[in-house]
C-alpha cells in the first residue's frame, strides 16, 4: 500500500514488472472527436470489469451531443468477453471487439455469444 495515495493498486505491467497504479479508461465520439468519457478505475480490474461503468459515463455524455447516444463501440481484446458482448447487445450498442488468440473456442452451451 501506497502511503501517498492509498488508492492505488498493484498492476502488472506488460514486461512482467509490477507498480501501484490507477487505470484510466477514456471513450471518444469518432464522428465529432469529443471526448465523451474518462473514468478512473482501479488498476487491479480487468477491462471487462471496468468497460460497464466508462459505457455507462459515455452514454449520458454522449447523449448530449446527439440524441441516440451510444450505438458503436470500438474496443481492445482486452476488452472481448462473452458477457460483455451479450450486454453491449442488450444495451443496443453494436460492438467491435477483436477476439484474443486463445486457440480454438467451444461454443456448446453458449448461443448467445456466438450469435454477437
Amino acid at each position: 500500500m501506497s502511503p501517498a495515495d492509498p488508492d492505488a493498486r498493484i498492476a502488472k505491467m506488460k514486461d512482467g514488472r509490477t507498480h501501484l497504479a490507477h487505470k484510466a479508461e477514456h471513450a471518444v465520439d469518432l464522428e465529432s472527436g469529443a471526448v465523451v468519457a474518462i473514468t478512473l478505475q482501479a488498476a487491479d480490474l480487468g477491462d471487462t470489469t471496468t468497460v460497464h461503468t466508462t459505457l455507462q459515463e459515455a452514454q449520458a455524455n454522449a447523449e448530449l451531443i446527439n440524441e441516440r447516444g451510444v450505438e458503436e463501440a470500438v474496443l481492445d481484446k482486452g476488452y472481448h468477453s462473452g458477457e460483455v458482448l451479450i450486454d453491449l447487445h442488450q444495451d443496443g450498442v453494436r460492438s467491435y471487439i477483436p477476439e484474443p488468440d486463445r486457440g480454438k473456442r467451444n461454443w456448446e452451451g453458449k448461443e448467445l455469444e456466438k450469435k454477437r
